[in-house]
């Protein structure tokens, strides 16, 4: 679901990948988890990095990096994974790292279509002093991920 822009405040679950902030809307958020190990199924997607064991349902895991067209980066000790619900269903995204839980008044939040710019998986922007923080729209993020069987 697209962040609202009322008059109240959002809560977002900031992540960065690189030196850069991100965002999910914390109703989309499950749980954060280190990484643990992926099976890579063969015949997977680009993007999709293989699938964990969670709580006993097949989860595919993301690239995130990958999804949004960054550089990869191997995993280190401070790789987590992002597991999230969208479009009914659950997935784990690779982050390098959890940032924060934030609430960003409606008045910080810019939408997407306000920029101009065609920005694929962004719903808005947030303002947070001199930070910019790119807030993903969790539907069209994850429209297109895998489905295994046993997934959510």
């Amino acid at each position: 679901m697209p962040v609202e822009t009322r008059d109240e405040s959002v809560q977002l679950l900031t992540f960065k990948l690189d030196d850069q902030e991100y965002a999910l809307d914390l109703a989309n958020v499950v749980q954060v988890v280190q990484m643990v190990a992926v099976t890579r199924p063969p015949q997977s997607a680009g993007d999709v990095e293989g699938i964990i064991n969670l709580h006993g349902a097949v989860t595919p895991v993301i690239d995130t990096r990958k999804r949004l067209g960054l550089a990869p980066k191997p995993h280190d000790l401070n790789t987590q994974l992002l597991i999230t619900r969208a479009n009914g269903r659950i997935l784990a995204l690779t982050v390098d790292a959890v940032s924060q839980v934030l609430a960003l008044a409606s008045n910080c939040i810019e939408p997407s279509k306000r920029i101009g710019a065609t920005l694929k998986y962004l719903s808005a922007v947030g303002n947070v002093g001199d930070r910019l923080i790119l807030i993903l729209d969790p539907n069209s993020f994850l429209a297109d991920a895998p489905k295994f069987d046993g997934a959510n």
